[in-house]
């Protein structure tokens, strides 16, 4: 890679669940207890909680960050009765579903877009990697297109919803289509134009803000980044370091190819959500190894294809025996979604089913069985 090591960060959205599953509207509450400022604060609905990671620049610096945030915020929720857990959606239909958080901005958000609160519910694993020129970074969304459907692939983590298992392994991907923007970004020439689409959503009503408009990939309002929010929220730390890997190596390779002015067929949308689906039903098979099966079908070869892709990043960076370690535990244990559905079996209550989660959330090796 041309350039310094990128930057990167991650937010990290969580549920508080009480023993039986039911949501426990006391995330402010949480907040406060956790004494973190704003590494942790509430969401949007009274049962989220969000932390932010410093800014780090090698996987054992995120790891730590990750590991003490989850230990905070899970140690304040404890104190306040409930259990922090890393999923993409509530799993049980049970408590203050539509409890929206205190806060004039979500308060009016409800109202402005009210089919769309039981989509507020939904957790996110978002990734941050500095790319401090904003045209280029456009030109990086544009070129993230056709692999977000692999990134969904690796992290989904959202099976169950209403007390029943859903046929989805993202339902959560499902959930946020209620959102009008929760799409894919376009492939825009440059800032400018990122700005003026940007605007003319807010401007139209489609986006109360510029900070809810929710593109799978966007410019970040907040930071010089590039911010990757198609993966649900991870089921474990070392599942959210894995995938902050990849993004990151991703978007560097990414930024190699615009300053060689590396062409790429362009991808429809139509077709980009199709394979995204697909990946929301978890019928993107991770497979062993480096290289793609040029045999398979589009969407079966995608998280191969990826990997191959972000291949010389992560043997640049250092970060190539890490990720590849992570990708044969994923291949062995299966992902969020598939580990949750052998708990669920397993559990035979609610009770077992939500101390897994925690347990998993927390790091306790529960969550590798």
């Amino acid at each position: 890679m041309g350039d310094a090591m990128l930057t990167m960060g991650v937010e990290e959205e969580f549920l508080l669940l009480g023993p039986d599953g039911a949501v426990v509207p006391s995330a402010p509450y949480v907040a406060r207890l956790a004494r973190a400022g704003d590494q942790v604060k509430p969401e949007f609905l009274a049962f989220q909680l969000e932390t932010t990671t410093a800014v780090c620049t090698r996987l054992d610096q995120l790891r730590k960050e990750l590991v003490r945030l989850r230990l905070r915020a899970g140690d304040a929720a404890r104190r306040a009765g409930a259990n922090l857990v890393s999923v993409g959606a509530p799993p049980f239909a049970a408590g203050p579903l539509g409890a929206v958080t205190d806060e004039t901005r979500y308060r009016e958000m409800a109202g402005h877009f009210p089919g769309a609160v039981v989509a507020g519910s939904a957790c996110a694993c978002q990734v941050h990697v500095g790319v401090p020129d904003r045209d280029l970074a456009v030109e990086v969304l544009a070129r993230i297109r056709p692999w977000l459907p692999a990134l969904l692939a690796l992290t989904v983590n959202s099976p169950f919803a209403g007390d029943r298992d859903t046929g989805w392994a993202s339902y959560r991907y499902h959930l946020q289509q209620r959102w009008p923007t929760f799409r894919p970004p376009g492939a825009w020439a440059g800032a400018a134009r990122y700005d003026r689409v940007v605007r003319s959503l807010v401007g139209t009503g489609a986006a109360y803000d510029p900070r809810a408009v929710y593109f799978l990939a966007r410019l970040s309002e907040r930071y010089p980044t590039v911010e990757v929010r198609v993966a649900d929220a991870c089921l474990s730390v070392e599942d959210t370091v894995f995938f902050a890997a990849v993004v990151r190596a991703l978007v560097a390779t990414l930024i190699e190819d615009a300053r060689h002015n590396i062409t790429t067929l362009p991808i429809p949308t139509g077709v980009v959500d199709a394979h995204l689906m697909t990946a929301a039903h978890g019928q993107v098979r991770i497979r062993r190894g480096r290289t793609p099966d040029a045999t398979s079908p589009a969407a079966a070869g995608a998280v191969a294809r990826l990997m191959t892709k972000v291949a010389p990043a992560l043997a640049a960076w250092g970060d190539a025996d890490d990720v590849y370690a992570s990708l044969d535990r994923l291949r062995r244990e299966g992902t969020g979604a598939d580990r949750q559905r052998r708990a669920w079996v397993r559990a035979g209550s609610p009770e077992g089913f939500i101390d897994f989660l925690a347990n998993a959330t927390a790091g306790a090796t529960a969550a590798h069985k």
